[in-house]
C-alpha cells in the first residue's frame, strides 16, 4: 500500500494519512507515486497553508543533507519547486522532481475572501441583528407598549416568544440579503448546499435575537443598549476564529471562546462553504445544537429579566 509521512513527522498509510487530514490532526501529507512526490494540504485556512509546500521543502533538503552529511553531499532548493542534491565524494547530480502541492478543501482559484467569507456572514449578521433587537425591543419598553401588553392575561413568556417570532422574521430576512449578497453579487465560491448555509445562519440569527432583547432588559435608554454592544461582541471578534485560528488561541483563552455563539456558527459555516459537509455531518449538527442551546438559555434569561423588571 502506498506510504503517507504527515508533515509533522508521522508515518502511516495513505488512507491513515487523508483521515488525519480531515479530522484535523495534520496540516498535510506527503506521498510518492513513482517517482512524483506529492503533497496534500488541509486547505481551509489559507494563512496556514500558505507555507506548507515550502515547509515541506526545506524539510526534504534538509533529511537528504543529513542523511549524505558523511559523503561530502550537499542540497539545495530550485526555482522550479524541486531540490538538487550534489554528491561530491561522488561526483554526481541528482534533481529530485517538482513537489506537486493538493488541497484536500479549497482550490488555486479560492480568494482570501472566500475563506473569509463565512465568518464575514456570520459576523455581520449576528451584528445587525443583535443592535436591531435589542434597540427595537427596548423601544417597546420606554414607550410604554411592553407595558401595557402586560396588563393583558399573557404570560411574560408568551410575550417575550412573541416578540422573539416577530424580530426573527426580519432577522432572517435579513439574513437572506446578506448571503444573496455574498454568493451572487460578490461571487464567493463555496462548497456545501445553500440550504444548509441558511439553515446554520438562521439557528444563529434567532440567537442573536434573544440575546438582543436579553441585552435590552438591562438598559435603560438606547445610549446604555449601544453600550452593550462592544461589550457583546469585541470578545467574539477576537476569540471566535474571525480574526485569530481558534487553535492558535492561548489555553487560557480558549474557555471564553468555548461559550461564543460566534465560534460556533463560524465553524459551521467554515465546514458548510469550504469543506463541503451536510447538515447531517457531526460536527454541523454539533454545532446547530449548541447554538439552539444558547437560544435557548438567552431567551429563558429575558424572560427572566422581564419578570424582575414588572414585579
Amino acid at each position: 500500500m502506498t506510504r503517507v509521512t504527515a508533515v509533522h513527522g508521522h508515518v502511516a498509510t495513505f488512507d491513515e494519512g487523508m483521515a488525519a487530514l480531515r479530522d484535523g490532526s495534520a496540516d498535510a501529507v506527503v506521498w510518492f507515486q513513482g517517482s512524483a512526490l506529492h503533497v496534500t494540504i488541509e486547505g481551509s485556512d489559507p494563512l496556514r497553508s500558505g507555507s506548507i509546500g515550502g515547509a515541506v521543502q526545506k524539510a526534504l533538503v534538509e533529511a537528504v543533507s543529513a542523511l549524505g552529511a558523511g559523503g561530502g553531499d550537499s542540497c539545495s532548493a530550485t526555482g522550479a519547486g524541486g531540490f538538487q542534491c550534489v554528491g561530491v565524494a561522488l561526483g554526481m547530480s541528482v534533481t529530485a522532481p517538482n513537489i506537486q502541492i493538493e488541497r484536500l478543501y479549497g482550490s488555486d482559484d479560492y480568494t482570501l475572501l472566500d475563506y473569509l467569507a463565512p465568518v464575514l456572514i456570520a459576523f455581520f449578521a449576528f451584528f445587525f441583528i443583535f443592535l436591531l433587537s435589542a434597540v427595537s425591543f427596548l423601544r417597546e419598553r420606554t414607550s410604554g407598549t411592553l407595558e401595557r401588553l402586560m396588563a393583558t392575561p399573557l404570560r411574560r413568556g408568551e410575550l417575550v416568544v412573541g416578540y422573539l417570532a416577530g424580530f426573527s422574521i426580519f432577522a432572517l430576512l435579513q439574513a437572506v440579503v446578506i448571503i444573496a449578497f455574498t454568493v451572487f453579487v460578490l461571487k464567493v465560491h463555496y462548497t456545501g448546499n445553500l440550504a444548509t448555509i441558511f439553515i446554520v445562519e438562521a439557528v444563529m440569527v434567532i440567537g442573536a435575537v434573544s440575546l438582543g432583547l436579553l441585552v435590552s432588559a438591562a438598559a435603560r435608554n438606547e445610549l446604555q443598549a449601544v453600550q452593550f454592544v462592544p461589550i457583546v461582541l469585541l470578545p467574539q471578534v477576537f476569540l471566535s476564529g474571525l480574526l485569530i485560528p481558534v487553535q492558535q488561541l492561548p489555553d487560557y483563552l480558549r474557555p471564553i471562546s468555548a461559550v461564543l455563539p460566534l465560534t460556533y456558527a463560524n465553524e459551521a459555516l467554515k465546514a458548510v462553504m469550504i469543506k463541503g459537509a451536510a447538515i447531517s455531518d457531526t460536527l454541523v449538527l454539533r454545532d446547530l445544537g449548541v447554538l439552539v442551546l444558547f437560544g435557548a438559555i438567552v431567551a429563558a434569561g429575558a424572560i427572566a429579566s422581564i419578570r424582575r423588571e414588572v414585579a
